[in-house]
């Protein structure tokens, strides 16, 4: 009798998926805050926070996964026609992958939906990472906010200004990632 053989199914979901939260991703924030905050100066964002979050601008903040692992969020606040970038945050293992990507992928989505007229980002000075992600966004640094969270925290304000997003709507379109 011949040995049985086996067809290699290749599985046809994507392994990294994004998607607004839900009142149930209370947990899957705190548990990521735990996780990549808290040996953080400024420490985790706090239950009050993560709630507003889940309940009042779900639709505005963005859960990615590798498979059904919470992996990272960017959690964005709309004020009028200005949207706050609070936190893009990926777990390091996922740092260099397409997660940050899709979650910037689906804040601008929502961006350019709403027809917001900016966006605006906190960052410390040295990071050097966020603030490049920001550029590529073409945010421009705006102003600079002394004892920010705490005495001697410096933060810098850099906002995506009305041109920039429309130049993101001609280049998400062109990309087939809008319509």
């Amino acid at each position: 009798m011949a040995p049985a053989s086996f067809e290699k199914v290749e599985s046809t979901a994507p392994r990294y998926t994004v998607r607004p939260l839900v009142s149930a991703d209370y947990w899957h924030l705190e548990a990521l805050e735990r996780e990549l905050w808290s040996g953080d100066a400024v420490g985790t964002l706090g239950p009050y926070y993560l709630r507003l979050c889940t309940e009042l601008y779900a639709d505005w903040c963005f859960l990615a996964f590798d498979g059904e692992r919470p992996v990272g969020y960017v959690l964005n606040f709309p004020k009028g026609k200005v949207a706050y970038c609070a936190t893009l945050a990926v777990l390091p293992d996922y740092q260099k992958t397409k997660v940050n990507y899709l979650l910037i992928r689906a804040m601008v989505r929502k961006l350019l939906e709403e027809e917001m007229e900016a966006c605006r980002f906190c960052v410390e000075p040295g990071n050097h990472e966020a603030r490049s992600v920001h550029e590529s966004l073409g945010a421009r640094v705006v102003a600079e906010a002394q004892d920010y969270y705490h005495r001697g925290d410096v933060r810098l304000w850099s906002e995506i200004g009305k041109a920039d997003l429309e130049a993101l709507r001609a280049r998400y379109t062109r990309l087939k990632l809008v319509s």
